[in-house]
């Protein structure tokens, strides 16, 4: 994926299985193995889920996706 294709997948506010597929480039059992870890961290802290999706901002922050680096990279 291009900083430009990831930009646009984590500027959606949930994330599906399928995206975090995407942007860690893994198959569907990783990729199911980190939203159930998030959702599991998320219930830790009482907060509420939608529909099995999970904040993109968690998956950022769990995949160590670098914004700001994605959009100094996407401008040149």
């Amino acid at each position: 994926m291009t900083a430009n294709e990831i930009l646009e997948l984590i500027s959606k506010q949930w994330a599906t299985t399928q995206d975090i597929k995407k942007l860690g480039s893994i198959g569907n059992h990783k990729a199911y193995a980190i939203r159930n870890k998030i959702i599991e961290d998320l219930k830790k802290q009482n907060r509420i889920l939608s529909n099995r999706h999970v904040p993109m901002k968690e998956v950022v922050e769990y995949l160590g996706i670098d914004i700001k680096y994605l959009q100094k990279v996407s401008k040149e």
